[in-house]
């Protein structure tokens, strides 16, 4: 009796040690994430001709651009060209530093040349992100010295909520813009280089026989669309710069922070039909206009969305933004202010590369980004899942460096803390 005593309680006092172990080991649990409700994306709809504001929601709000960054890319080109610096015709080099960025891009092999024209249609296209550092180092000699271009025309151009460190909108918390800003670099684009307006609504591109489609699905799904750009990252969401134009009145609709390809762009076509229903304002009555909108302005930070959209505590799991515009899905346009059936844009238009004879092939289109099992585990991992391929070679051309230095992006968003 004496020794069973001492057994059970030997028992008894080992159960209750691993039970306190094992409550220790409990994580606590996250504290709840704000409502979906409080977090609306801020947008802006602005008149092209006048710049009048029609309607906007925290213009002013810092946010991530992700790649509607390419706008600005393709601005400071356009500017460049202006300037006799360079042509449409020049040929720009793709590098080991192109070839580093993460998906979307074509994957040439260093050395393969292109026309600066074919490089701004792949750019806005296919929203090459190699394309865009390719673009940056034939213009501005590096990504460092055309990011400084950026800023200077951002400057000049009134958009004070915007800093720019690379080409092509990848993560970096240095990188922040506006619904107003990309506004007006969008009006900007629209009204100083109207002979340029195919770059932005260009449907599809063909390269080596393979077609590749604009993600911009307003093209073949409201009427009357004349282009712009699109972007994700998982800090963004889905954003949109969109434009279109009805008779002799152009609008410019842009929306950032939204949980979806289609509901972007479903949200995008409702607020340019507002902006067409909004009557032109008389001359003498003063309105707000894209100069002079101040709501957002008390915002210093970014929001971030990557705990929404991709995160541990995601609301819905995030597909890459090539995935889910790829589908073929009509249903999530019908009963919307979007036409259910796609509008013919006309056969793709074909772009080349030159390669050195040593470089054998052209180069490749790298496949389309997909989800991969595991992303919610890590925000930094989940923003790498959104662009990157599986494989990682060790030699700088990671994805993870790929977000680092050589794309001039040193500080990635995994590290960063959300702010509210």
């Amino acid at each position: 009796m004496r020794l069973c005593a001492v057994v059970c309680a030997i028992a008894l006092s080992l159960s209750a040690t691993t039970g306190y172990a094992a409550k220790a080991k409990k994580k606590p649990k996250p504290p709840p994430l704000p409502p979906l409700e409080a977090i609306q994306g801020p947008y802006v709809v602005a008149d092209v001709d006048t710049g009048r504001v029609i309607e906007e929601h925290d213009a002013l709000r810092p946010w991530f651009p992700a790649s509607t960054t390419k706008l600005m890319t393709i601005y400071v080109a356009f500017r460049a060209i202006k300037a006799g610096e360079i042509r449409l015709d020049t040929r720009i080099g793709y590098s080991a530093n192109a070839l580093s960025q993460p998906p979307s891009k074509m994957a040439f092999k260093p050395g393969t040349t292109f026309t600066l024209d074919d490089a701004l249609k792949m750019m806005m296209v296919k929203s090459a992100n190699d394309i865009a550092i390719a673009v940056a180092e034939g213009v501005g000699a590096s990504v460092a010295g055309f990011a400084d271009r950026m800023n200077t025309e951002a400057k000049r151009l009134g958009m004070t909520k915007s800093h720019f460190v690379n080409p092509n909108g990848l993560p970096d918390e240095r990188q922040y813009s506006s619904a107003r800003d990309m506004a007006l670099v969008a009006r900007a684009l629209l009204t100083e280089f109207p002979e340029y307006r195919q770059y932005y609504n260009l449907p599809a591109i063909e390269f080596g026989g393979r077609v590749l489609k604009n993600f911009n699905s307003l093209l073949e799904r409201y009427p009357g669309a004349t282009g712009m750009k699109t972007g994700f990252i998982c800090s963004s969401g889905y954003n949109l710069v969109a434009s279109a134009k009805r008779g002799d009145r152009e609008v410019i609709a842009v929306v950032l922070g939204e949980y979806g390809s289609k509901m972007r762009t479903a949200r995008a076509a409702e607020l340019l039909d507002e902006g067409f229903a909004s009557p032109p304002p008389a001359k003498e009555t003063a309105f707000p206009t894209l100069a002079t909108v101040t709501s957002g302005g008390s915002y210093n930070s970014p929001f971030d969305l990557r705990e929404y959209v991709c995160g541990p505590r995601h609301v819905r799991v995030a597909a890459s933004e090539a995935e889910e515009e790829s589908d073929d899905d009509d249903r999530g346009y019908q009963g919307s202010h979007l036409t259910a059936e796609r509008i013919d844009l006309g056969p793709p238009i074909k772009v080349s590369a030159i390669v050195p004879a040593d470089l054998g092939e052209p180069g490749f289109v790298a496949p389309l980004p997909r989800p991969r099992p595991g992303s919610e585990s890590s925000p930094l991992g989940a923003v790498l899942n959104a662009y990157a391929p599986g494989e990682t070679t060790g030699d700088g051309n990671s994805p993870t460096d790929a977000i680092g230095a050589a794309a001039g992006s040193a500080h990635p968003l995994g590290a960063v803390a959300p702010q509210h």
